[in-house]
């Protein structure tokens, strides 16, 4: 069953363009995050989801009904659907249970079943022994599983997370993305997060949509962003890649042979021949016995979890920086040369946009 359709989405303000034209399809029970840098449109895409803002063209459809439509518009307590914020927005003056109560106050519930609903969601985000605190008497995480289990509370079609681990230490923030996993498969909820950090997204999205400019460059899972990225944005963008200018000679079955300077290599794409770009991750680079690929300065490194991120100046490779994981420290200034091992072609005329797809469940 889809869950959210979308057909020509957009949204201007004070006559700037924020989302345009955008096309989406999402299975329900999956797991999206809406990832991409500051501006591009994805709190703005939550907020017409959630029914805060009211589209400037185009449809919306939750659970097969149309929320947003010329003219039609559901308001958003009747989308049926929770929302948790970056500032989690619990009532001071109540008790944890009295904030999760506050949730199903207007279904018809007797007393007794809205007091088992709120011991159950308690006991799921494990704060049942929490139950009578106020909530300037928890810790930050703790005040983030009140709000999810608020919002959980009334059974919703629908949870969106508006960047809800933005206040929350790294300690803390890992140990919420491992709540969100469980929470999902225990509840088979559709979860829509918004993030602005690809690991979070990583750890936890069954698929995600990388937004640049007002619209969703591709969708997919972190695998296929990650190894199969349709543009050059999305390649530089999800997992801090490089993309360096080759020529490709011929395309066969999913293998490109490209010409990178004075070196010929043969790696996955699905580019045609001409002009084209070869998509790499540090795992693809790899210190070279002899001459290799591509020659290189070695300008600094730093150390980083066992290993030494090494920034090296590439020589007539179009391109001024490449950064390599070594097991050993090198001299600056040292010429070293590099192997290509991996990566991705794409074609000069990849397209920054693709059609999105039905996601599939978590």
């Amino acid at each position: 069953m889809t869950q959210i359709q979308s057909r020509g989405l957009s949204k201007s303000f004070n006559g700037t363009s924020v989302l345009s034209d955008l096309t989406l399809d999402l299975a329900a029970g999956a797991f999206l995050a809406l990832l991409g840098p500051s501006g591009c449109g994805k709190t703005t895409l939550l907020r017409l989801i959630a029914g805060l803002e009211h589209p400037d063209s185009g449809t919306l459809h939750l659970g097969g009904t149309a929320v947003a439509a010329p003219g039609t518009f559901v308001p958003p307590e009747q989308r049926h659907l929770g929302m948790v914020f970056q500032s989690y927005a619990l009532w001071p003056n109540m008790t944890v249970a009295g904030n999760v109560a506050f949730a199903l106050g207007p279904r018809r519930m007797t007393a007794a079943k809205r007091r088992d609903r709120v011991a159950q969601m308690l006991d799921a985000v494990g704060l049942a022994h929490l139950a009578d605190r106020r909530p300037h008497e928890l810790s930050g995480g703790q005040r983030q599983r009140v709000a999810l289990a608020r919002a959980l509370a009334p059974r919703p079609q629908l949870l969106l997370l508006d960047e809800p681990l933005a206040n929350l230490d790294a300690h803390l923030r890992h140990r919420m993305l491992a709540e969100f996993r469980r929470l999902h498969a225990a509840t088979g909820t559709t979860f829509i997060l918004v993030t602005h950090d690809q690991d979070e997204a990583m750890a936890v999205a069954s698929q995600i949509a990388v937004m640049n400019a007002g619209r969703i460059a591709q969708i997919g899972t972190p695998e296929e962003l990650y190894r199969r990225p349709a543009s050059q944005m999305v390649a530089r963008f999800i997992g801090h890649g490089t993309t360096l200018p080759v020529r490709v000679e011929a395309q066969d079955g999913g293998a490109c042979r490209v010409a990178l300077g004075t070196a010929r290599l043969e790696l996955p794409g699905m580019a045609r021949p001409g002009p084209g770009w070869l998509c790499l991750h540090r795992e693809d680079l790899r210190l070279a016995t002899g001459a290799g690929h591509l020659r290189a300065e070695v300008m600094s490194q730093s150390f980083q979890n066992g290993r030494y991120l090494t920034h090296v100046t590439p020589r007539d490779a179009g391109i001024d920086l490449l950064t390599l994981s070594l097991p050993e420290p090198m001299a600056q200034g040292r010429e070293i040369g590099i192997e290509i091992g991996g990566g991705w072609v794409i074609g000069d005329n990849a397209p920054q946009l693709l059609h999105t797809h039905e996601a599939t469940d978590a």
